[in-house]
């Protein structure tokens, strides 16, 4: 199972449709809800935007990592957050993928996913 965080409804609609062909997708728009669920549903791999409006992707990586550890997280990045996608990258994320959210995402969606497997 896939959980995508970002407050854009039209990137988790197009998220979904993407990577749902093999696996199920689940969708939260809130650093509250992303957690509640990464907690609960024992996810492969998490992947954050770093610019949750009203909230902050990074510490949202940061309580995940320390409480659900061993689930990877792809960070979701725009060109303008390097100071984020570095913060991201010191925490140790899996990847960080560039929006806009394209078909090519997915093999490396699964290929981190086969992390957490292991």
């Amino acid at each position: 199972m896939i959980l995508v965080v970002d407050d854009d409804p039209m990137f988790l609609e197009k998220a979904q449709r993407i990577l749902n062909r093999d696996r199920r997708v689940f969708l939260a728009t809130t650093s509250k809800r992303a957690y509640a669920l990464a907690q609960d549903l024992g996810f492969s791999v998490v992947l954050v935007d770093l610019d949750l409006h009203g909230d902050d992707g990074v510490a949202l990586i940061r309580k995940i990592q320390e409480n659900v550890p061993g689930l990877p997280v792809i960070a979701i990045a725009e060109n303008q957050e390097q100071a984020a996608v570095d913060l991201a990258r010191e925490l140790g994320v899996a990847e960080v993928l560039q929006k806009p959210i394209t078909p090519d995402w997915k093999p490396v969606v699964e290929r981190v996913r086969a992390l957490r497997a292991r």
